[in-house]
């Protein structure tokens, strides 16, 4: 009989091997999320500590370093459970909808919001653009394989993209109506990235618990010839996202006065 998805059943334990038990356990667990379905309830720290006869504290310590690989996610008052496979904000420049079908998954739109309106000073800077002139706002709640993932939101200017809204009622991808129906590409980005906490309406969207992280992104994009096309924020889950960046140091540089110094 098949285990049920939030039966956690037993823990098989692996080879010691000469691991140290905090390491014997999380290699155990770790096969155990690994065998198991997202969503299934781990064994609970006092059970865990019964059955590899240790201090919970120890349990504990393996049961932090699954959370940190993120193997496992913890809600307070229910327990730890198996985590749903990552979904990696790539630093390739793509639309929500390009990057989920390049991973095989079907991309969607739960829920849009669009309207027109007078650019504040903020959005009117944003999008270089004089304040007072109208911007399409557009809120989509994006899915993948019909699961909330992120909600985006972001401000276009209205003289550029007339009949936008209308239009993109008939796509998906917003790049695509862009790209087809009005010739722009948008060729680059400049993005932040901020770990901020759902509130309850946002949470409703993306199907979660109010409070939940999640990764607050604000991106500035623009065309080939550099002009702003959008700017928009927008709310990736914090359970189902990481974020991939390129770092790399500057080349090592002799100063005139022949010390060396690393700018960075």
């Amino acid at each position: 009989m098949s285990r049920r998805r939030n039966d956690p059943g037993g823990v098989i334990p692996i080879a010691a091997d000469g691991l140290g038990k905090s390491e014997w356990i999380r290699a155990s667990l770790e096969e155990f999320a690994r065998a198991s379905g997202p969503g299934t309830l781990v064994p609970s720290e006092r059970v865990l500590a019964e059955q590899f006869s240790v201090a919970r504290m120890t349990v504990r310590a393996a049961l932090d370093s699954l959370e940190a690989s993120a193997l496992i996610y913890r809600i307070p008052g229910r327990g730890a459970f198996v985590q749903h496979p990552l979904v990696t904000q790539s630093e390739v420049l793509r639309s929500f909808t390009e990057d989920m079908v390049l991973r095989g998954m079907i991309p969607g739109t739960s829920e849009i919001r669009a309207e027109a309106r007078p650019a504040d000073a903020f959005i009117a800077e944003r999008l270089a653009i004089a304040e007072g002139a109208q911007v399409y706002l557009i809120e989509r709640v994006r899915t993948a394989d019909d699961v909330p993932m992120a909600i985006e939101r972001t401000n276009l200017p209205a003289e550029r993209f007339p009949g936008l809204l209308d239009r993109l009622q008939e796509r998906d991808s917003l790049y695509a109506a862009l790209a087809s129906d009005y010739g722009v590409i948008v060729d680059s980005a400049e993005q932040t990235a901020a770990i901020a906490h759902l509130d309850h309406a946002d949470a409703r969207k993306l199907s979660t618990t109010p409070g939940a992280s999640c990764f607050a992104l604000a991106r500035t994009s623009r065309d080939r010839m550099g002009t702003v096309v959008e700017f928009g924020r927008s709310l990736y889950r914090g359970d189902r996202y990481v974020i991939q960046m390129r770092v790399s140091k500057d080349a090592l540089t002799l100063p005139a006065d022949g010390e060396a110094g690393l700018h960075v």
